[in-house]
């Protein structure tokens, strides 16, 4: 199984990709509460009509990627929670795959605490690993089938490439920016997809701005070949996106594959705690 080394570049913000983006092996998550409160459809009287990130009955995706991004800086910190569900059709696993998993990225600004978890869900054995920095030092902790192994690294980053790695990881399937081969800069996210206003929803009890897609123009490696898609986004008054959710299906490998990401951006002002593993990790890495 090709899987993706999340805690690759320890004591910098984890490499996160995901949904929206070109779909490398392992940069896709999604939310894996999944508690889709919306309500949708009444498209004749959308909400928010004034909002800065509205463009007709569509997205204004740069401003609304800023908007997202500033209200949790504003915040001291954010959770992206994401869930990534594949299936293929034949025996053999496709080549290369990303295998279903769970996705957690926690930012704590005002005590410069990042903690990033990844599980794998679709195997018999557990394949679990955690990241927790803070105060100089990352910890690592990998529980897999033949058992649990921790580590230690040194860390030298600032408040400042803190805030910068909790912003590009909350706009995650929102608006990704990477470099292309001839050094010009481009973006990735719900630019590929045409959203348009689907009237009202409600998530986590807050009114939303329901927005759904049905073509994506983007390359993806799972599936190769996109045949069909679908994207749901919800946004708050605030610019806030709590929710997005895609979907794609085509063929892949030589057979047909799907990969449904759901993402969720939450816990806006929450705090990192400690977790309980770590006291064990510097008994385990210390000398």
């Amino acid at each position: 199984m090709n899987r993706r080394r999340l805690l690759a570049g320890l004591g910098t913000a984890a490499a996160v990709g995901l949904a929206g983006c070109s779909g490398d092996d392992g940069n896709e998550s999604g939310n894996g509460g999944n508690e889709s409160d919306d309500a949708g459809g009444d498209t004749a009287d959308p909400p928010f009509p004034d909002a800065a990130w509205r463009d007709g009955e569509g997205l204004d995706v740069e401003t609304l990627a800023t908007r997202h991004a500033d209200a949790a800086v504003e915040a001291g910190g954010a959770t992206l929670f994401s869930t990534a569900e594949t299936t293929h059709d034949g025996d053999a696993e496709p080549s290369p795959w990303l295998p279903s998993q769970e996705y957690e990225a926690a930012y704590d600004l005002e005590n410069g605490r990042q903690y990033v978890r990844q599980a794998v869900t679709e195997t018999e054995e557990s394949d679990v690993s955690e990241l927790y920095v803070a105060d100089g030092t990352a910890f690592i902790r990998r529980r897999t089938g033949d058992g649990t192994r921790y580590a230690r690294r040194p860390t030298d980053r600032s408040a400042d490439e803190l805030e910068s790695a909790m912003r590009s990881e909350m706009v995650t399937g929102i608006r990704v920016e990477s470099e292309t081969a001839d050094g010009e800069t481009e973006y990735e996210g719900l630019n590929l997809w045409n959203p348009a206003s689907d009237g009202a929803g409600e998530v986590r009890g807050e009114e939303t701005a329901r927005f759904t897609a049905d073509a994506f123009e983007g390359d993806r490696n799972i599936p190769k070949t996109v045949e069909t898609a679908s994207a749901t986004v919800h946004v708050y008054e605030s610019g806030v996106v709590p929710r997005l959710e895609q979907s794609w299906a085509g063929r892949h490998d030589g057979q047909g594959a799907t990969v449904d990401v759901d993402i969720d951006y939450r816990d806006l002002g929450a705090t990192v705690s400690e977790p309980a593993w770590v006291e064990t990790a510097r008994e385990e890495t210390s000398g």
